[in-house]
Order: C-alpha cells, then structure tokens, then sequence
C-alpha cells in the first residue's frame, strides 16, 4: 500500500509573530490572517516486505532507516524528520518519502506544510488517531524541539485546513476562523496579489527571536509596533470580512511599515528598493512573508498595472512565483502497491 499525503504551503498576510506564545498571552489575544496557496509539500508511505522504517528527504536526497522508528537517530539533517517518526510510531516495515516544492527558505511555511503532510499521513495508519488541532499541537512542539527555540502555530493551519483563514490565540488555545469562502473575492484576490522570491533565504527562527526578546526586554518600540500591528490585523480582518480589497491593501501596507522595524534583519536595502520602485510602478502595497530579511514577497497590485510592477520586481532581481489560493488542506490518498 502506498499512502500519499499533500499539503499547501502559506502567505501570511498580517498579525504573524503574534501567533507564538507567551506576545499574544500579554497582549490580552492575538490574530494572524493567512492564505493556503498551491504551492505543496507532500509525502509518500510505501509498505516494504523487510520490516523496518526508512526515512527519504529528496530535498536533501538523503536516507536513513532503523529496525523500529523509535531507533532512528536525532540530530543531523534528519533529526526533523526522525522526530515526527519517532512520535507517531509506525510498525516497522515502511518507507517515509518527503519533497517540499517550493525553494528552502522561502518564508512561505513550507517545514510546517511538510510536518502537517508527515503527521497525517503516518496519523492516517495508526489505529487510535489524534484529531487535527491535536496533530497541530503536537507538531508545534515537535518542531520547537527539533530547531531548538520557540515556534508560532499560525503555519500549520492552512498545511491542514486550506482556505484563507484567521487564526484567533488566547488563554484558551488556538481557533481558526475561515475569513473568505466566497469564490469570486477569491478570485479577485488570485488577479490582484503577484507572488515573488525577493531575496537569498535566512534562519526566521532567529528573527522571530529577536522580535521577541525585544518585546520581552519591553524595547518601547517593538512594543509599540506589536500592539500596532495587532490592530492593523483587526483592520484586515474587518476590510475582508466586508470584501473591501481597497482597505485589505491599505492594511497589507502598514503591516510591512511596522513589521520591518520590529527586529534588526527584517528588511535590507535590497527589498527596501525592490518595494520602492515596485509602488511608484503602481504596486499599492507588499510585504515580505515570514519573518523577512529575504525569502517571498506578497505584492497587491491592480490589473491594469500588473504588468508594469512584475517587470519592476524583476528588474531588481525578483523571481515570479505562479501560485492561487488553495480551499484544499491535507489531503491524503490510499493506493494498492
């Protein structure tokens, strides 16, 4: 039997950094607004006939296998992997594929996507199966372990659910509301946003540290921004909820002019140009995604100046991303050998 398991990646469109424990606990609640996008990390289980468990990364193209998956050996390039295998345990007698398609560090959640993809699809053979928001906590402690600082949870809900979502944090846990299903707006959405890679990649968990060590330190102006950045979320949330695009860029734009101050690294001269020469193209706002200083960049742009800001972006050396917003979660697939 072969298990198949795909996960979209996501843009994270405002209110990210507030998603990870203890800012949104002193800021009385937090909310981070995403897109799934159709850009996927996917998984494969392929039953073998010797018993034991193999683990198979083809970003890395690198291998390892123990006789049980508890065996599998933590640390190295694999330890991420391992540690999902590890936990959930299957019966020795399998081979674990993974593949991310999209670049590493692109700041578009694709370790989250890919732990969502993994956790599912072993979750899927287990006999006693942990729910999706369990699988989601489990994950996020999973991967704090693995990369060995804090990590938010706002990624791993488009991995699971699809769709462009706002995931609400409070004293009560995590809660995720879907924030548009109306096609057309949608589809106004997929003509309106242009998706590039704006720079080389960089460690966001670094950055993410940074934010809030500065928050934690009760640095005035991190602090400011934060709680700024919180009611430019509650903007975005009101202006989609009512389907004015106009007032959603106008909050995409402020959210990059409070994040790229937050932390030294969230911006560089590189991006601050490329955003510069993409508005007086007619660009009306862009952002980077996760936690900046490279990787992806969101754009919100109108159609008739489509053309003009892509040719901008590319100029400063952008490279387009083809992508749609994706109504699609985990998805997983069962076929006979």
């Amino acid at each position: 039997m072969i298990v198949a398991a795909t996960t979209p990646n996501r843009v994270d469109l405002a209110g990210g950094t507030l998603d990870i424990f203890p800012l949104y606990i002193f800021e009385d609640f937090g909310l981070t607004i995403n897109m799934a996008v159709g850009l996927t990390s996917q998984v494969w289980l392929e039953q073998l006939e010797k018993k034991k468990v193999v683990i198979y990364s083809k970003d890395l193209d690198l291998s390892a296998e123990a006789a049980t998956a508890s065996e599998l050996r933590l640390g190295g390039p694999l330890d991420f992997l391992a540690r999902i295998t590890r936990f959930y345990d299957p019966p020795p007698g399998w081979k674990i594929t993974t593949k991310n398609n999209v670049r590493k560090g692109s700041g578009l959640g694709a370790s989250s996507a890919l732990l969502i993809a993994l956790s599912g699809a072993l979750n899927h053979i287990r006999d006693e199966k942990y729910s999706p928001l369990e699988i989601i906590d489990i994950g996020a402690n999973l991967e704090a372990q693995s990369i060995g600082t804090m990590t938010g949870k706002q990624d791993y809900f488009p991995a699971m659910f699809g769709g462009l979502n706002v995931i609400w944090f409070d004293v009560t846990g995590a809660r995720r509301e879907e924030l548009v299903s109306d096609p057309s707006l949608l589809e106004e959405l997929n003509k309106k946003l242009v998706l590039t890679f704006a720079g080389e990649p960089r460690f966001s968990a670094l950055t993410n540290w940074a934010m809030v060590k500065n928050y934690l330190d009760g640095n005035q102006k991190t602090v400011a921004k934060m709680h700024a950045i919180k009611e430019i979320a509650l903007e975005m949330h009101a202006a989609l909820k009512r389907g004015d695009l106009i007032a959603f860029a106008q909050a995409l734009r402020k959210e990059w002019e409070n994040r790229r101050d937050l932390a030294e690294g969230v911006t560089n001269p590189t991006i601050d140009r490329m955003i510069e020469n993409a508005a007086r193209s007619g660009a009306i706002a862009s952002k980077l995604c996760g936690a900046g200083g490279g990787g992806s960049m969101i754009t919100f742009v109108e159609p008739e100046k489509r053309a003009a800001v892509i040719e901008s972006l590319v100029n400063d050396g952008a490279q387009v991303i083809d992508f749609r917003i994706s109504n699609r979660g985990l998805t997983i697939e069962t076929e006979p050998d």
